[in-house]
């Protein structure tokens, strides 16, 4: 059996279809399987090599006289496969496996932009998190092959072998912790206050060993913020090295970013700061930590330019600090 696996856009979108696609390796372990990624996450997929990597030139997307034949190229590597299943749901995802004549095309029950009519098997919609989402796919299409049960949550990078990170943390008695204040320059509005971060990292500094976590989006605050907190940064590593540092702690605490889901394939327990995303859609799999919210009436939106940030600012850092005790 042949595969293909799309999945487009962002970093936590594509590490949350991890434990669906590591499922489907289980189920079929002789099956080829393309994975359909954007360029700048192929790196996502470097611990997996029963994943074929096909990545797509997000740049050429962007440019009308080169986006057709970008989409023709990446078609024509999945030429030939059974089945395909799309785990995005807009018409560029939907596109690819249409033009690469796949007879089964799957769909996860999100459809924007006419995808839908791309696809043979677009399941029923429903309000769930992107985590059942994917999984959900998953179960469907091991179902119409006789094989139930891929719906379950795994995390897809408990086990798997990274790269050692080398010391890292203090001989401090207590859970190890990372604090994630950061988000991504679009997602900017999700950043938990920088003064209730410094204030937990005082609520927890004589009971847990901490350790800041700063992507290139805080490079800011890399001297700053430990010299003010007293907190020691990780330093600055690459993508897997990070996760293997990730992996030796016991609690992550973070906004809806992708470092909360790396930390949740991980199987590391997290404290998820929710704001402005909606509690469902970017939950996480039960077992796998706490949501923290204030639901405040205007939340949650989609209004990235908001200046009160109340859905944030009402979360208060000894909320915080209870639930990270009890994780």
């Amino acid at each position: 059996m042949r595969l293909a696996l799309l999945r487009l856009s962002a970093l936590g979108d594509i590490l949350r279809v991890l434990p669906a696609w590591s499922n489907l390796r289980r189920a079929f372990p002789e099956a080829r399987l393309q994975a359909v990624v954007e360029d700048r996450h192929a790196v996502l997929l470097e611990p997996f090599p029963w994943l074929e990597t096909v990545t797509l030139d997000r740049g050429a997307l962007s440019n009308p006289f080169r986006a057709w034949g970008e989409w023709r190229r990446v078609a024509s590597r999945l030429q030939g496969a059974e089945a395909s299943l799309d785990f995005h749901g807009i018409l560029k995802a939907a596109l690819i496996p249409r033009l690469a004549g796949i007879p089964e095309r799957w769909g996860d029950g999100v459809t924007k932009e006419g995808s839908e009519w791309l696809q043979t098997h677009p399941l029923p919609f429903r309000y769930q998190t992107r985590y059942d989402q994917a999984l959900g796919l998953a179960e469907a299409f091991g179902r119409s092959r006789g094989i139930p049960g891929l719906g379950r949550f795994h995390p897809a990078l408990a086990s798997l072998p990274l790269p050692d990170p080398g010391p890292l943390w203090g001989r401090q008695a207590g859970p190890r912790v990372v604090l994630v204040p950061g988000a991504s320059r679009r997602g900017a509005v999700k950043r938990w206050p920088l003064r209730h971060w410094m204030a937990l990292s005082r609520m927890l500094g004589s009971s847990c060993d901490l350790r800041w976590s700063l992507g290139p989006e805080e490079a800011g605050l890399r001297e700053w913020l430990p010299a003010e907190s007293g907190v020691e940064a990780l330093p600055s590593m690459g993508w897997w090295e990070l996760a293997g540092a990730i992996r030796q702690a016991h609690v992550v605490v973070a906004p809806d970013t992708g470092l909360l889901h790396l930390a949740v394939a991980l199987g590391v327990p997290v404290v998820a700061l929710l704001g402005p995303s909606d509690p469902v859609v970017a939950g996480i799999p039960p077992g796998t930590g706490q949501v923290l919210r204030t639901g405040i009436p205007c939340s949650p939106c989609r209004e990235r330019r908001c200046q009160r940030r109340q859905c944030l600012e009402d979360l208060h850092p000894a909320q915080v600090a209870l639930a990270v005790s009890g994780t």
